[in-house]
């Protein structure tokens, strides 16, 4: 089923990049080349080549672009997956829910989604999280100073936060980062299990944090599809990276970034872009 959905994103984007002129050439693509492929352009000139594929597919058949839709959502929103990309993912989203060949019906799912798509969005504010730390103390995400926030969301009843967690405990560049004071590193438990949050040790230059009036998982704050989960802010507390699964791709970003505290947020989404050096 997964082959069957990357076929049709690649003849679809075959077309719509003019990949190759002929069939032997177009043989040779897969996915992660048509999508590096994507990714190579800059920035803009990638949602408006995406834009414009959804267009063309909405023209010529509901049935196509409804598989194109549900493809390309599925690669650009999984976090685990090297493919994932929130900007593009939310371009389509907003694409299927206004597409003049779909009807009212088949728009309804869209449009739901587009509140958790648009919620913390790259680019724009992320919601404020007031979190307890072991002391008792009460803090707020919006009261950290430092160029960077790197949030942290993690249970300690996780095994794969637990791995990640082993490997952060020897990062060099994000204890370095936290050192120079450039990034603040908060660790946020976000279930009531406080018991377990308390026992379970963290990396000492992680603010380790938890979520005590549950904003993230009873109101719903974040959308976290799994754990854990990395969400990069800038000083403004504006989303560089969100629903980042990959402490991977989180060192990558932060390597770029360096020397970039006092860009505009556009200026470093635009030095992120590309996903697969």
């Amino acid at each position: 089923m997964k082959a069957l959905k990357l076929n049709i994103i690649i003849a679809m984007l075959i077309i719509a990049f003019a990949a190759s002129s002929t069939a032997d050439a177009a043989e040779q693509l897969t996915p992660s080349l048509i999508l590096n492929k994507i990714e190579a352009m800059p920035r803009s000139e990638a949602k408006t080549a995406l834009t414009k594929m959804l267009d063309d597919a909405s023209q010529k058949s509901s049935k196509d672009y409804k598989q194109l839709v549900a493809s390309l959502e599925e690669m650009l929103s999984e976090p685990t997956w090297d493919t994932h990309n929130e900007e593009l993912f939310s371009l389509v989203i907003e694409h299927a829910a206004s597409a003049s060949c779909l009807n009212d019906r088949e728009r309804m799912r869209p449009k739901a989604m587009l509140e958790v798509v648009r919620k913390n969005a790259p680019g724009k504010n992320a919601n404020d999280i007031e979190y307890e730390t072991l002391d008792g103390a009460r803090h707020k995400l919006s009261e950290i100073s430092t160029a960077y926030t790197l949030i942290y969301f993690n249970d300690p009843e996780c095994l794969s936060c637990a791995k990640v967690k082993a490997r952060l405990d020897t990062t060099t560049l994000l204890k370095n980062m936290v050192i120079d004071s450039t990034l603040t590193v908060l660790g946020i438990y976000t279930l009531d299990n406080v018991n377990e949050w308390k026992l379970e040790p963290m990396p000492s230059y992680i603010v380790n944090g938890w979520d005590h009036g549950q904003q993230v998982e009873g109101e719903q704050a974040y959308d976290l599809m799994t754990l854990p989960m990395f969400y990069l802010l800038d000083h403004e507390k504006r989303v560089i990276l969100k629903n980042e699964a990959s402490l991977n791709r989180v060192l990558k970003v932060m390597g770029t970034l360096i020397g970039m505290e006092d860009s505009d947020i556009d200026a470093k989404l635009d030095a992120i872009w590309k996903r697969n050096d």
